[in-house]
């Protein structure tokens, strides 16, 4: 119970913390970016062996809109943030696309420069 209650505390922080970063593009919110992600939380914190069929969902949500380079930019801005917010494992933050069948346009680590997405 006390893992669940933390895990959900840090879900609404980010959220409320990413609510406030502007989006690189007019078409990518951060905001939208953490809602889809938060029920990917166990997966990436290396609580859960496998994503959630609801994060799966979130993953695909974040992924199908990028269709310009400055969403594919963004995205991956929101998506650092996000990652570095919640001491996400780098492995499954490497492997969550992946894991949810969304071939990966690149792939995030602490020091990814986003700008060199095309």
């Amino acid at each position: 119970m006390k893992k669940t209650t933390t895990s959900a505390f840090a879900a609404v922080l980010l959220l409320a913390m990413l609510a406030a970063m502007p989006a690189r593009a007019d078409d990518v919110s951060c905001s939208s970016v953490i809602n889809d992600l938060s029920p990917c939380l166990d997966f990436l914190q290396g609580d859960a062996g496998q994503p959630s069929a609801r994060c799966c969902d979130g993953v695909k949500n974040i992924y199908e809109p990028m269709d310009t380079t400055a969403a594919r930019q963004a995205t991956c801005e929101c998506l650092k943030s996000a990652y570095n917010m919640i001491n996400a494992e780098l492995y499954a933050a490497q492997t969550l696309p992946g894991a949810c069948g969304v071939p990966p346009s690149y792939t995030i680590t602490p020091n990814f420069d986003c700008s060199q997405i095309e």
